[in-house]
Order: C-alpha cells, then structure tokens, then sequence
C-alpha cells in the first residue's frame, strides 16, 4: 500500500484462513478492525469470556490494555484492515482505553450507519466520533458512481487515510495525481486540498479512516479546483 512512514495512522492487512487464529494478544495501541471479506470471532473480556463475530462491513474496536484473540471460524478467507494509532507512552496502563463488559459490543454494524448521499456519492459513517469512549477514530465506507467525484476540499481537524477496495479511480492531492486501484492506500494531510474521482466504468468503493476523530460534516471545507 502506497502509505508514507511518519503519519499518525497505521495500516496493516491480515488475512486470516478458516480456522486461522490470531492472539490471544494485547497491542499497546488503540486499533480499529475492518472487515473487508468474510467474518472474523473476537473474543475478549476477563479470561476471553466474551465473543462478538463481525461480519463484512463491520469495524471492530480493540482496546490496548485489553487481551483478546481473533478467529476465523468461517469457510472463506476472511480480509481485515487494521488501522492503530499510538497510546501515549507516559499514560498508565490502567488509564489506557479499555473495553468494560457494561459497555456492550466493541461493534460497529454497516447495517446501522449513518448514510450521507450527494450526486453520484453515499458517505457510509461506520464509526462516529466519540465511539467506544475514543476520539482516536473515525471510519466510513465511501461509493462514488461512474464518473462521480467528492469535489475539491480540505479537512481542517484531521487526517485521512483512504484504502480503495474496488474499482477505479484518480485522486488529486495538492498538485500531484495518482491513480486508484484495489488494495492502493493514500493519505491526505490535515488542510491539503484534495478530489477523489472514479474514473473507471464501475463504482469506486474505498475504505477511509481520519484521525482525530471528525464528523465529515462538519470537517470539510470546500475548494475550487485548482488552476
């Protein structure tokens, strides 16, 4: 994935085969699971007493000071996104986020997210700023039509990251251009004018994840293309 070193956000790919398992383990850093293809077991909590599947479309939050493991208990590869960012090495261990068992699923579903359209775009908001008790993240799904563009703007409160899962497409940041395609990665600094646009003959689907947290509402301004 073409993502440069240096940026607050972390990216990882894990494909995890049926009866494939991971952990059981602690990061040290928040983290946030997409599930790209497939369905995945987490389980967690005090002994790994809890389980939660998360299903394709689905983000998962991981806590760093809390053990867990991830299986794969389907009959298909399943594909995941992590995305992490660093926990600050002076906090305490016990102050870090964690996932308390009164707080329900450590899930987000696709089903349930909010959904922004505009001409030829759909703004899936999987998770919102201030979920699961953090600001480190927000995460959406992102669609464009043939043809479709997001139009030239800029985010004043963070960055982006954004990881196309299908089609084609361009994506102009400042005065550099580069093509999209499947499981291509680009990050788009806090305040750098940028336009995705789906160049291809079906729609563009990409993943995006901001750190800190915004509301994409609110944390975009708009621009006129450049000259």
């Amino acid at each position: 994935m073409d993502v440069r070193p240096g940026m607050a956000i972390h990216l990882q790919f894990d494909r995890i085969p049926p009866g494939g398992q991971v952990g059981p383990h602690r990061h040290g850093t928040e983290m946030v699971v997409y599930v790209a293809a497939g369905e995945i077991a987490f389980e967690h909590g005090l002994g790994l007493s809890r389980r939660v599947i998360v299903r394709a479309g689905d983000v998962l939050y991981e806590a760093p000071s809390d053990e867990h493991l991830v299986r794969n208990d389907g009959a298909i590869d399943a594909l995941t996104l992590l995305a992490a960012v660093d926990v600050n090495p002076n906090r305490p261990v016990d102050d870090q986020p964690s996932w308390r068992t009164r707080m329900g699923e450590p899930v987000r579903r696709r089903e349930g997210a909010r959904v922004i359209e505009a001409p030829g775009l759909r703004h899936r908001v999987l998770m919102e700023p201030g979920d699961f008790g953090t600001q480190s993240f927000s995460v959406a799904e992102v669609e464009l039509d043939p043809g479709a563009t997001t139009g030239w703007h800029r985010h004043l409160a963070s960055e982006h990251v954004v990881v196309v899962l299908e089609g084609r497409g361009t994506v102009r940041i400042g005065s550099l251009e580069e093509t999209l395609e499947p499981l291509k990665g680009v990050r788009m600094e806090m305040g750098l004018p940028h336009a995705i646009v789906n160049t291809g003959r079906t729609r563009l689907r990409y993943f995006l994840c901001a750190t800190p947290a915004a509301d994409p509402l609110t944390d975009r301004e708009n621009m006129d293309p450049p000259t």
